[in-house]
């Protein structure tokens, strides 16, 4: 649509030039000058629609997948955190994501000071609160925006929950056990790294209940229950391999 416009511009201003001076301006050269004009002007076109400038290196990042904890935490600090307005669901959804891994990397990080530096606790505890404000301001903007419900974005609707759980720290190894049972272990591509860290580590502590529970059945086990948990073992274990190299794709 933009090019058409320039297109039309152009040639609505170059008219009267265009008669007097004939042969001299070819179809080609009208046109590269057109080509040439469409990209000067496309990037700002798109610079305008940014309430704040800073937002398209963000959205950008978001785009190209390289978000980082580290950086949401620094941004928070100087109030330097997206307007949101302009960014498209999926930039939406990078944005959230990262600035819930920083509220997590920040509540572990007051929990780990303990009672020092109280000056220090209170510029992490702020930190926190402002990325927490960001966080439900995005999400307002993604509900505004008509944006599929997070659930609906994954590739999984069965993992919203494993998350949400995650986030909340309830995960719980019996019902890792039981999702390995009903082939229902989360798909892990919509984590955060912090979620990753999280589900594993719960995966991990299901892999040692299923071990135990097959060395406390014995040799005199039912032999169904004993290959159910041998099974849901097995899964499990292939689970956290997954997770392991998600992490590692995700660079966490």
């Amino acid at each position: 649509m933009l090019y058409k416009i320039v297109v039309a511009a152009f040639f609505i201003a170059q008219g009267a030039d265009a008669l007097k001076i004939g042969a001299s301006i070819n179809r080609r050269g009208a046109l590269a000058q057109c080509a040439s004009a469409a990209v000067t002007l496309t990037p700002l076109a798109a610079f305008a629609e940014l309430k704040r400038p800073e937002d398209a290196e963000l959205y950008k990042r978001a785009d190209s997948g390289k978000l980082t904890a580290a950086r949401a935490i620094e941004r928070a600090k100087v109030g330097d955190l997206a307007d949101g307005s302009s960014a498209t669901c999926s930039e939406l959804d990078a944005l959230i994501a990262v600035d819930r891994e920083a509220v997590e990397f920040e509540k572990e990080k007051l929990e780990a000071m303990g009672g020092s530096d109280a000056a220090q606790q209170k510029v992490v505890a702020d930190t926190e609160a402002k990325l927490q404000n960001q966080i439900n301001k995005l999400k307002a903007v993604r509900k505004d925006k008509g944006c599929a419900t997070a659930g609906a974005n994954l590739k999984q609707a069965t993992d919203f929950d494993v998350y949400k759980r995650a986030d909340e720290g309830s995960l719980t190894s019996a019902r890792v056990i039981e999702r390995a049972k009903k082939g229902q272990l989360v798909d892990g591509s919509g984590a955060t790294c912090a979620e990753l860290e999280k589900i594993i580590a719960v995966d991990k502590k299901a892999i040692k209940f299923e071990k135990d529970k097959l060395d406390a059945l014995g040799s005199a086990a039912d032999p169904a229950v004993k290959k159910s948990v041998d099974e849901a073992e097995k899964a499990i274990e292939q689970q956290v391999k997954k997770l392991e190299s998600l992490k590692t794709s995700k660079k966490c």
